[in-house]
């Protein structure tokens, strides 16, 4: 391992791998990323990965869009790897979130967003079967889908590696030293590196990355839950990815007949710290989940279940992520905070964030709204749905 680095990335997850890769696509020659697991291993590796546009604050828009299209470029930028699905994205609102719906369709079409609204009629032919109580509006992307979180990390470590970035897995950064300057010293197991650029994109370890260098990041940690079921024989597949605002839950496809399913916000926060929390969901989950999933498609009431997870959200106060130089200390920079977006917000930001380091500010996208300083000054971010829905 090097003794010395341009720079040092903390944190083997999706915001952490294409920073790391975007900095050595800028060509930085000495990049290393320290994982203290294995690639994925956190946050990004239990995510559902969905990739929709439907937020309501420009940034996120902006990041998303962005975010999309390298998706959509993958297997040309990343030697053919199909890392997304473009399956469609399905919106089911609330009568309590119409005004809302109403709102936002025309914010994002005039950004660039493809997306316009459904009948129920014609979100009973995309989704057969659909139990429609409770449904005043439907939103559709077509552009918009899932990603494999596996598919996407291993793609971007073989491209980063191509490019002389060099990943470091088992490898827990232990410590951050500040001898003097700019220069940073971190510590690892196998030894010291020393750096001018720092990046702490340790997700739901970021905190403790932040208290080595004396900073208290506003992030509280939250244990979250899947499950992945398999349709009844000769059932109906549902091949579209949704986001159903009705009774707070998301799913998408997954290979081999099956669907992924969890439940959204708002819902009460389950604290819990990432070194020492139960991977296994409750079975009080899986019954409710499962009983949502009978109750919006009464013919899956028999869908056998085959998976289930807990992983863990890292969240800021106002549910969006601090992507910003360190306050106060030169050198370092956050990618913290991923409050359920960071996936498919990440490829955007760390293109975002290697222009921040070796360009001075961001090109690509402008993130000043994401900067760690807006709860001092009272400027949280916004959003129409509120919550991690954006």
């Amino acid at each position: 391992m090097r003794k010395t680095a341009d720079a040092v990335v903390i944190g083997g997850g999706i915001v952490g791998l294409s920073t790391a890769y975007y900095l050595a696509k800028k060509g930085l020659r000495e990049v290393v990323l320290l994982e203290k697991g294995e690639i994925n291993s956190g946050s990004s590796g239990d995510s559902a990965a969905i990739v929709r546009q439907h937020y309501s604050n420009e940034v996120s828009i902006r990041l998303v869009r962005r975010s999309l299209e390298i998706f959509q470029g993958f297997p040309d930028e990343f030697d053919g790897a199909k890392a997304f699905t473009n399956a469609g994205w399905l919106f089911l609102v609330p009568e309590e979130a119409s005004e809302m719906f109403t709102e936002n369709l025309p914010r994002l079409k005039g950004f660039g967003v493809r997306t316009w609204e459904l009948s129920i009629e014609d979100a009973l032919e995309e989704l057969p079967g659909l139990n429609v109580e409770g449904i005043a509006r439907v939103g559709f992307e077509p552009d918009s889908g899932y990603a494999d979180p596996h598919v996407t990390a291993n793609a971007i470590v073989s491209k980063a590696a191509q490019l002389g970035a060099e990943i470091h897995t088992h490898t827990a950064a232990t410590g951050i030293r500040r001898p003097g300057g700019v220069v940073s010293v971190v510590s690892t197991a196998k030894g010291d590196i020393e750096t001018e650029v720092v990046v702490n994109a340790a997700g739901p370890w970021a905190s403790e990355v932040g208290g080595w260098l004396g900073l208290d990041l506003p992030l509280e940690i939250s244990r979250e839950q899947d499950i992945v079921v398999r349709l009844p024989e000769g059932a109906t597949p549902i091949t579209r990815a949704v986001s159903n605002m009705v009774d707070r839950t998301y799913f998408r496809p997954e290979p081999g007949g099956r669907l992924l399913v969890g439940t959204g916000h708002p819902k009460p926060n389950d604290p819990a710290e990432p070194d020492n929390y139960s991977r296994d969901a409750d079975p009080e989950f899986i019954r409710e989940t499962s009983r949502l999933l009978a109750h919006r498609f009464p013919y899956l009431a028999d869908a056998e279940l085959t998976a289930s997870w807990a992983g863990l959200y890292t969240i800021t106060p106002d549910w969006s992520m601090i992507v910003d130089a360190a306050p106060g200390v030169d050198g370092v920079y956050l990618a913290v905070g991923g409050s359920g977006h960071s996936f498919k917000l990440a490829p955007a930001l760390g293109e975002c964030l290697a222009e921040m380091i070796l360009d001075g500010s961001p090109s690509t996208v402008d993130i000043a709204p994401l900067r760690a300083s807006r709860f001092e000054d009272k400027e949280l971010m916004r959003s129409t749905y509120g919550g991690n829905r954006g």
